[in-house]
């Protein structure tokens, strides 16, 4: 397993490229966690890595990410009981949801997040391109800019 032993591995961002833009990741596979990571941090992100969905509920228990990379499924419960959680911090806070397994799951994923009242939803088949991941952080940051 990735994770540190609080967890969540929390990397800070490098001065001067928008520090406390907190993004919440979830996805069990260590690859593709540390290649998110990679872009986020770059792109002056903060990224708190969860490998499952129970982690990523204790993770929002105590911080307010800006956005999230939500993996559908985990090889330890499913990203989409981690979209009730996430609306019920009462932030509509942009979502990316992922997803190997198929458009029809991400259908499903989507519907899920806007029942749960989650509004700023993009789906995206993995894999995913960085210039894919890099448009969802930038567009991510601007709304968080003005808020």
């Amino acid at each position: 397993m990735h994770a540190m032993s609080d967890k969540t591995s929390r990397t800070a961002a490098p001065e001067g490229t928008g520090a406390g833009r907190d993004l919440l990741l979830l996805e069990d596979n260590p690859a593709l966690a540390r290649v998110v990571a990679s872009v986020a941090q770059a792109e002056g992100w903060q990224v708190h890595d969860c490998v499952d969905a129970e982690q990523a509920v204790e993770t929002l228990s105590r911080l307010r990410p800006t956005a999230a990379i939500i993996d559908c499924m985990l090889a330890e419960g499913s990203g989409l009981d981690v979209l009730g959680r996430l609306a019920a911090t009462g932030r509509d806070i942009p979502l990316m949801i992922v997803s190997g397994y198929g458009d029809s799951l991400l259908r499903v994923a989507e519907q899920t997040a806007e029942r749960c009242g989650l509004t700023r939803v993009s789906v995206r088949p993995k894999p995913f391109s960085a210039t894919a991941l890099r448009t969802f952080l930038h567009e991510a940051a601007a709304g968080s800019d003005g808020s």
